[in-house]
């Protein structure tokens, strides 16, 4: 049971680098029972626009793996850093890794991943 999601526009970016000029970012929180705070949130992004060559790599080979291929390939991935504007918390700034897709038969822009951000 899914109780808050809000939809948001950022950038990516790594090492300072921006990444991906235009990220669709959807953050939840998830209302099961049995999951610790840290666990309830949950950020899936969809890269939209001017990928940076080598994030357009990875993800196109993170959503043509599945199973451990798919988390192994993941793994190999460098955390990629997600700013965007809140309105009530002004800028806010995501830190996470890139985990592999549900769907991948599309268009890479269409594709939603998940990000798995660090454990407090």
């Amino acid at each position: 049971m899914v109780f808050e999601q809000c939809y948001r526009w950022g950038r990516a970016y790594r090492d300072g680098e921006i990444v991906c000029a235009r990220v669709q970012l959807t953050i939840g929180r998830d209302g099961g029972l049995g999951l610790a705070r840290h666990e309830r949130r949950y950020v899936v992004a969809r890269f939209l626009e001017r990928l940076h060559p080598t994030l357009h790599g990875e993800l196109a080979e993170l959503s043509r793996r599945r199973g451990a291929a798919a988390r192994r390939a993941a793994e190999r991935m460098d955390p990629i850093e997600v700013v965007f504007d809140d309105e009530r918390l002004g800028r806010q700034r995501i830190t996470a890794w890139v985990q592999p897709p549900q769907i991948r038969c599309r268009e890479l822009r269409e594709i939603e991943f998940g990000l798995r951000e660090p454990r407090p």
